[in-house]
């Protein structure tokens, strides 16, 4: 009787969060979580990569049709419209993984997504490159709110001993959604065009449809864990949080998480941008029109995002038998090889190219999600929403910084030349993360 009383008086217990732990398929889940909170995580994970990256993946059709933009110009511009929005981005993300320690992740990924519903039902209405930027504007602010709960989410939801079948779950579900964003609903606008609709019209018609997926991901996450995370104080102010998620890299793990972040993120996004816009162009100049290109280009993509689909899990069953920092140095190698492999190209419509694109897209999955189960492993409870949505923070700067010098090697030098950038960058991660593993060993600070 005097239990029930205790939990009568104390606002953050609820009989759900009494029970005992549960499962999801092979998962174990952490105390409080119940199958269906993880069912409406995994929709979110299955639509938000496709949600991230189809309105980057239209962008070029949205020049040429749009704005009408001179070709020599796209590099650039590209690259722009992506430095906007991850200044953006930069600005919000950690206060946004922050505001999700405080007053809940539900309500927090409820409003990311209806962000992004607003950002989709108006972008392909823009004609001018200044009305674009403004709208990417719009969809940053959703991308932030998203992309830091889909990391916070995954952290809070599974047992330690099942981060990486989560996570490889998760992932999965990543691939599957963006492999259908890129290879099915890039074919919309052809779709449109062949039912006699203008070609300005098929793109607007194209992008409504993706905001209504949005809008049914935003209903959908009434079934998240309602209420706060667990342990997280009432009273610490979010400018603490994000601070306290700052210093938290102290651990150098988290420090290599942060720093490998730099690369991962902006891999998912300077990739798609940079790699549709060269299959695009090289399609026009090949004969075909501009929606056939568009379909070309997300048909070259989803082989990357198929074999990401494929890997993932495997990479995930991996991650839970071997040292996580470890994951992080194979991943990034093999992230290193495939991004140089797609670089040394000379005709990215060749079957050649194929294999590396492949890679590209094994070293692709592979780097998020070492990067993830890394620091969900190393970050405090109390402090995961804010050490997340400071991972998104340096992911959000190695976006800006690559997509910024990625649009003038594209248009000055060539489009290998960005992909030569990334291997680079990605090399540097794997440098830094086997220094500080060699370290540990050394001093046996970890076996």
């Amino acid at each position: 009787m005097r239990g029930a009383v205790a939990i009568a008086f104390d606002k953050n217990q609820t009989p759900e969060n009494t029970r005992m732990a549960e499962k999801f398929g092979p998962v174990n889940l952490a105390e409080g979580v119940q199958p269906r909170h993880v069912a409406a995580y995994l929709f979110a994970a299955f639509v938000s990569i496709g949600l991230f990256i189809y309105l980057i993946a239209m962008t070029p059709y949205i020049l040429r049709v749009n704005v009408g933009l001179d070709e020599a110009r796209f590099g650039q511009v590209s690259g722009d419209l992506q430095f906007w929005q991850e200044l953006l981005v930069i600005m919000s993300i950690g206060w946004w993984g922050a505001m999700s320690d405080r007053y809940g992740r539900r309500r927090i990924y409820i409003i990311g997504f209806l962000v992004l519903t607003v950002a989709y039902a108006t972008y392909a209405f823009s004609t001018s490159v200044p009305e674009l930027i403004a709208t990417r504007l719009v969809f940053a602010f959703g991308v932030a709110a998203t992309s830091a709960l889909l990391a916070a989410v995954l952290a809070d939801y599974p047992a330690e001993d099942s981060r990486g079948k989560l996570s490889g779950m998760a992932f999965f579900l990543n691939g599957i959604g963006s492999v259908i964003f890129i290879t099915q609903l890039t074919k919309l606008p052809a779709i449109f065009e062949a039912q006699g609709t203008s070609g300005i019209m098929a793109g607007r018609f194209s992008y409504l449809v993706v905001a209504a997926v949005a809008f049914v991901a935003a209903i959908v996450m009434l079934g998240l864990k309602p209420g706060k995370p667990v342990k997280v104080e009432d009273r610490k102010p979010v400018s603490k949080l994000m601070l306290e998620g700052l210093a938290a890299a102290r651990n150098p793990r988290i420090a290599i998480s942060y720093l490998s972040s730099v690369a991962a993120r902006a891999d998912m996004a300077v990739v798609t941008i940079f790699l549709i816009l060269w299959v695009s162009q090289a399609a026009t100049a090949a004969g075909l029109s501009v929606a056939e290109a568009t379909a070309k280009a997300g048909m070259l993509m989803g082989f990357s995002q198929i074999a990401a689909v494929f890997w993932a899990p495997l990479f995930g069953f991996i991650a839970d038998k071997i040292d996580r920092l470890t994951l992080v140095v194979i991943a990034f190698t093999i992230a290193a090889f495939g991004y140089g492999g797609v670089a040394m190209q000379e005709d990215i419509l060749a079957t050649g190219a194929i294999p590396y694109i492949v890679l590209m897209g094994v070293g692709m999955s592979s780097t998020i999600l070492a990067v993830t189960v890394l620091l969900g492993q190393e970050a405090p409870p109390k402090l995961r929403g804010s050490a997340f949505g400071m991972q998104s923070f340096f992911g959000a700067c190695g976006i800006l910084a690559l997509s910024a010098i990625g649009g003038r090697l594209y248009d000055g030098v060539s489009a290998n030349a960005v992909f030569y950038m990334i291997a680079g960058a990605n090399l540097f991660v794997l440098l830094a993360a086997l220094l500080v593993r060699v370290s540990e060993l050394r001093t046996g600070t970890r076996g």
